[in-house]
């Protein structure tokens, strides 16, 4: 058998420098959380009120065709 050693109970510096990183990035994406979500809401508010608007403008513009297609007609 190889005579492997066991290493002491101490965390590397590299290892203690990454959780720390990690730990860091944890609590800024958890700080900016309710920023995002609030984004997102009004990312949602604003595509439902395209989608609205967009629907007004395909009537408008059905009923202007029917009524230029009636005037052009009794012309």
């Amino acid at each position: 058998m190889w005579p492997f050693t066991r290493r002491s109970a101490q965390p590397s510096p590299e290892s203690e420098t990454a959780k720390r990183a990690a730990e860091k990035s944890l609590q800024e994406a958890q700080a900016r959380a309710p920023e995002v979500e609030a984004r997102l809401t009004e990312s949602r508010r604003v595509k439902e009120q395209l989608r609205a608007h967009n629907r007004a403008n395909a009537y408008s513009d059905w009923i202007e065709g029917i009524v230029l297609g009636r005037l052009h007609g009794d012309a």
